[in-house]
């Protein structure tokens, strides 16, 4: 068996990755590995420690959560590893090696299977991989879909998030687009993997309630297209029922805290409590007595407190982290809670430094809003 044998044995790896593998030189930038040259070193190094097995566990994550990261940092095998250990990774692998059960369903010659989750006390994502659904170049992919929670539809139990197809491109290590598939600048997006599949992504914050155990129905209506204009209505080229069923749950691992009591730049504003876990954050923060409340503090400010981005013990700075989110205003005490559920990449909160803000906005020479630069808040 060749090095390109086992790599074709691992779930949702590239064609084209594979067979430039063995040929390519490694070399190493100032962020270390690239994420295809990581992954044969991990393979490599799993090998000699008997631990195949377990090396194919982290590299059969969805390219949603290998390479969608809007963060500008891809999760590292030892945040994946963490993931999959501590229940925040869940990947439905069938009941034959042991996993959760496939779950999957297929209507009008398409077939839906739920790949992976990602969830955490306040939220998560469900990605699902879709095989058979036909798009021309140029095509964006839309789905119609709903949601119940044991047997309570969304709406009824206050739960919020969005939705997304992942478009086949990612952030190579100078912060530039790329397609996953060659590694080449992207000019465009490139819906459908190599395989020929797609994959759609809904995002929940569920902040807090009690979730864990209870059943998901996730249910698609129909397939299609968006409109050629964003006025344009979406077309459903596919019609159909697709019914995927299965058992919530993930991590209930603590997120760290910290209570910095940090003024933010000029603003009469207080990050009191920060609480950050592996794919979820959470911040309260104090507002002086000249604000009524947060959203006439966003108004008169133009600015929202939400962080711009997160700073790793290494250096390492992960833009714009925020993910689904909610917000809670605490008129008695002037305290604004804010949770961010479902963020751009996963985490290891031990590895967590510190918060940048933006120092507000202002408008540029043509007349657009920019944001001015950064305030840092320490955390360690």
């Amino acid at each position: 068996m060749t090095g390109k044998d086992m790599l074709r044995g691992i779930q949702n790896l590239d064609a084209a990755m594979i067979e430039e593998a063995e040929f390519e030189t490694f070399k190493r930038s100032r962020a270390g590995l690239s994420g295809r040259r990581k992954l044969l070193v991990l393979l490599a190094a799993a090998l000699a420690a008997g631990s195949m097995i377990a090396a194919a566990a982290y590299t059969r994550w969805s390219a949603t959560m290998q390479f969608g990261s809007y963060g500008g940092v891809q999760p590292s095998e030892e945040i994946k590893k963490q993931a999959e250990k501590t229940g925040l990774s869940m990947i439905p692998t069938g009941a034959d090696d042991g996993g959760q059960e496939t779950v999957s369903a297929t209507d009008n010659d398409v077939t839906i299977t739920l790949a992976q989750t990602v969830m955490d006390q306040n939220g998560g994502k469900a990605i699902f991989r879709i095989q058979g659904l036909k798009l021309e170049e140029g095509q964006s992919p839309w789905a119609w879909y709903d949601y119940t929670i044991d047997g309570k539809d969304w709406t009824q139990l206050g739960i919020s998030g969005g939705s997304q197809f992942f478009n086949g491109t990612t952030l190579d290590e100078q912060g530039n687009w790329v397609n996953v598939k060659d590694g080449k600048p992207a000019s465009g997006y490139d819906y459908q993997l190599s395989d020929g599949s797609i994959e759609f992504s809904c995002d929940f914050a569920w902040d807090g309630k009690d979730v864990f155990g209870k059943e998901m129905v996730f249910t698609f209506t129909g397939l299609g297209i968006t409109g050629e204009k964003f006025e344009d209505e979406d077309i459903m080229t596919t019609p159909g029922k697709w019914e995927l069923r299965w058992t919530l749950q993930g991590s209930a691992k603590e997120p760290k805290r910290w209570t910095p009591d940090a003024k933010i730049g000029h603003w009469d504003l207080t990050l009191a409590e920060a609480e950050i876990g592996q794919y979820s954050m959470k911040f309260t923060y104090r507002l002086g007595d000249a604000y009524a409340d947060v959203m006439d503090f966003v108004e008169r400010e133009r600015w929202d407190p939400t962080p711009a981005g997160i700073r790793l013990k290494d250096g390492t700075d992960i833009q714009n982290p925020s993910g689904s989110g909610s917000g809670e205003w605490d008129a008695e005490n002037h305290l604004f809670t804010e949770i961010h559920s479902a963020l751009g990449t996963v985490l290891d909160p031990e590895q967590v430094a510190g918060l940048y803000f933006y120092a507000g906005s202002e408008l540029n020479e043509e007349g657009f809003r920019v944001e001015k630069p950064y305030y840092y808040i320490p955390l360690e």
